[in-house]
Formats: C-alpha cells, sequence, structure tokens
C-alpha cells in the first residue's frame, strides 16, 4: 500500500460503507479538489487493499451521495461537495470538519427558525393549521428518540410550509439533513420528551394565535434548548466505545464557549 496516500484502507466490516467513508473523507479533507478525477481504479483498490468488485460496490455510494461523477473517458470526477444537500454529505461534513462546524449549522438554524415562525403566524391558513395540529400530536404519540426525532423534523417542515416561504424550505433543507433523517449520535437530544412536546406546544400555540413576536420567541427558544441537548448528547458519546462522530463538543452556541 502507498503510505503517503489520502486514503485510508478500511476494515473488514461492512466493506464498501467503509471504502466510501475513506474515499469521501478524502474529497472532503481536499486531497481530491472539484473536477480532478479519482485515481484509477486499479491503483486505488490497490490503496485500499480491496479487490476490484468491493471497491466498484464503494464507489457507487460515493457517487450516490453526490460527490462524484462517472464521466466517460475521465474516470470518476469530484464533484464541489459545498454545492450538494445530501444527507450523507451533510453528515461526512459535520464529522470531518469537527464542531465548529456543527456550531455554524446551529447558527444557521437559529437565525433561519424565529423568522419562519414569524411567517408562519402571519401567512397559515386553517388548513395548514389542522397539519401543524397532526405534526404537533405526531411528536407527542411518538414511541422513543429515533421516531420523536423523525416527527420533529416533519413538524418543521409543517411549520416552514405555513410560512408560505418556498426559499426557507431550500434554505434550511441542509440544517435538517444534519439534524435529523436517520438515527445517530444527535438522536439522543430527543430523549425527553417532555421537553421537546412542550416547545413545540408553545411554538404551535403562538403562530395558531397569529402572534408574529411571540412564534418567534418561541421558535428561538426551542431551537436553542434543542441545541443544548445536541451539545450535550455528542458529549456523552464522546464515552462510548466508538466515539463521537464529532469529537469533543464546546458545550454550547457560542464559539468562545469552553
Amino acid at each position: 500500500m502507498n503510505q503517503s496516500s489520502p486514503i485510508r484502507p478500511p476494515d473488514r466490516h461492512r466493506v464498501d460503507e467503509q471504502i466510501a467513508a475513506s474515499i469521501a473523507g478524502a474529497i472532503l479533507d481536499g486531497a481530491f479538489p472539484p473536477g480532478s478525477a479519482l485515481p484509477p481504479e486499479r491503483e486505488l483498490a490497490e490503496q485500499l487493499g480491496v479487490n476490484r468488485t468491493s471497491l466498484r460496490q464503494g464507489l457507487a455510494r460515493v457517487q450516490q451521495m453526490g460527490l462524484i461523477e462517472a464521466r466517460h473517458g475521465s474516470g470518476n470526477v469530484v464533484r464541489d461537495p459545498q454545492g450538494l444537500t445530501h444527507p450523507a454529505v451533510v453528515e461526512a461534513l459535520v464529522r470531518r470538519l469537527g464542531p465548529e462546524f456543527l456550531v455554524e449549522l446551529l447558527e444557521i438554524r437559529a437565525g433561519l427558525g424565529p423568522l419562519i415562525g414569524r411567517l408562519a403566524a402571519q401567512r397559515i391558513t386553517p388548513e395548514d393549521a389542522e397539519v401543524l395540529r397532526a405534526a404537533l400530536a405526531a411528536v407527542r404519540d411518538a414511541d422513543g428518540a429515533v421516531a420523536r426525532q423523525a416527527a420533529d423534523l416533519a413538524y418543521f417542515r409543517a411549520l416552514i410550509h405555513g410560512s408560505r416561504n418556498r426559499a426557507l424550505g431550500l434554505l434550511y433543507r441542509w440544517v435538517e439533513q444534519a439534524f435529523g433523517g436517520r438515527e445517530h449520535e444527535l438522536t439522543a437530544a430527543y430523549d425527553d420528551a417532555v421537553a421537546v412536546v412542550a416547545g413545540l406546544r408553545a411554538i404551535t400555540g403562538a403562530v395558531l394565535a397569529r402572534d408574529p413576536d411571540a412564534a418567534a420567541a418561541a421558535v428561538e427558544d426551542y431551537l436553542q434548548a434543542s441545541a443544548q441537548r445536541m451539545v450535550a448528547a455528542y458529549g456523552r458519546s464522546q464515552s462510548a466505545p466508538d466515539g463521537a462522530l464529532l469529537g469533543e463538543s464546546g458545550g454550547g452556541m457560542h464559539r468562545d464557549e469552553p
């Protein structure tokens, strides 16, 4: 194996996933800039210590993530990861760039949230109101943190729909992909059903009362508390045998907090 290669060889458990993670990590680290081609398959297979079949399966995963595209005559060409919103890319960015990138995502979330609440309170229709009530009920009835995480994500989709601002939905997509979608270390932030439901109930009440200021404040309060639970979840995951996704986190929304 080439010891100077930026691509780390996989272990023998879920080889294709490990290959994809290794190649994606090298791309996100800048070893292969956008527009460049990955090494030929034979060379990659030698660097990773895998056979060509496993390599192709791993490359297929990277292509599904949107990090590379196969071009006739050029091989596997690297795309710009900053322009992608696939959940796996967002998670990989958080994993590679560390706690500071998580803070940046939380900042976006905190900034967009009150605007979503304000606009929803101003623009929500009776039909939207029923959808929002149903979304709140789904969070309340969720069985466990994983289901509650998914229901929370669906609640915010309903809230954004009520804002009647499609651009907000697109902007929020990156954030929701990082914090929802499937079980991961952040899922533990949804263990406390009482806190989650209480926060969303406050948002719902303010929006249905058509009080923009109260709705903005309720969303801000909920997202701040949620962010603190997420940071705490990452902190607890530090002591897990497999380690945390991000490494040691800062403990709050601000970069200079301990």
